[in-house]
């Protein structure tokens, strides 16, 4: 059984050699074919991981508006979200975001479904701003 974040990064860096990039202490990257997920150690748990991903630029979508009341119904509702939350960030990127606990990704089996269903989240969200363009 996984007992913290950094046997979390160790095992991730083993798992998506190619794809690894250590950020810091505290957070790597695993590059994906759609996208970058970012997981960092969540402060004060050492049991939890943030897991967050750049979905898209929001200046890419003409009527952002409206994406954004979409994007509000969605956490409220956590519709289409899969119980990530989704904001916007500093650099105007559509973000996603979710903490899990650490056992949640402590196998290559949950690893993977993480990767996979965050690259899945972040297609549908894409595939949505579509209709704002």
């Amino acid at each position: 059984m996984m007992t913290d974040f950094n046997q979390l990064e160790d095992f991730a860096e083993t798992l998506y050699a190619d794809g690894f990039t250590r950020i810091s202490d505290g957070e790597f990257a695993v590059a994906g074919e759609q996208l970058t997920l970012h997981f960092a150690s969540f402060p004060g748990d050492p049991m939890m991981v943030l897991v967050r991903a750049r979905v898209l630029g929001m200046e890419d979508v003409r009527r952002s508006t409206d994406f954004a009341k979409a994007v509000l119904a969605g956490n409220f509702f956590w519709g289409g979200t899969r119980g990530a939350t989704l904001s916007v960030g500093e650099d105007g990127g559509l973000y996603l975001t979710e903490r899990r606990p650490v056992d949640e990704l402590a196998d290559a089996e949950g690893l993977e479904a993480c990767v996979d269903e965050f690259n899945e989240t972040a297609g549908d969200w894409r595939e949505r701003s579509e209709l704002y363009a």
